[in-house]
């Protein structure tokens, strides 16, 4: 596969996290919970596949690059996606953070890019 399917497939994957993360922000600001949450099972999934997707895609778009190692962008991108992969889990149980997580979504998205873009750190 192309490098530029990787990059397509990396942004489809963020699509998926940041919808995911949306809806379920959504819900939990509005005063809903996990057993009021009708769609959790499909949030859930999205996310999940979203997660995977950022993965697969990262580490494929790393190979055609050539990168063997890890450089410390890349490091600080994986901790980004461990923290987008635990906001689901944590906005369930401290609904207090929701509105905080819905504005460090995008923080997090841009310093991710901003990563890739200009590869430092």
């Amino acid at each position: 596969m192309s490098y530029e399917f990787y990059k397509v497939l990396h942004v489809l994957g963020l699509s998926l996290v940041v919808l995911s993360l949306g809806g379920i922000l959504h819900h939990v600001i509005n005063g809903g919970s996990k057993v009021s949450d009708t769609f959790r099972k499909g949030t859930m999934m999205t996310h999940g596949i979203g997660l995977l997707l950022l993965l697969v895609a990262g580490f494929g778009m790393l190979a055609k690059q050539g990168v063997h190692s890890i450089p410390g962008w890349v490091g600080a991108k994986f901790a980004i996606w461990l923290v987008l992969g635990a906001f689901v889990a944590i906005a369930y149980k401290k609904q207090q953070l929701a509105k905080k997580f819905w504005l460090a979504i995008p923080a997090l998205v841009v310093v991710a890019t901003a990563l890739a873009v200009f590869k430092t750190v």
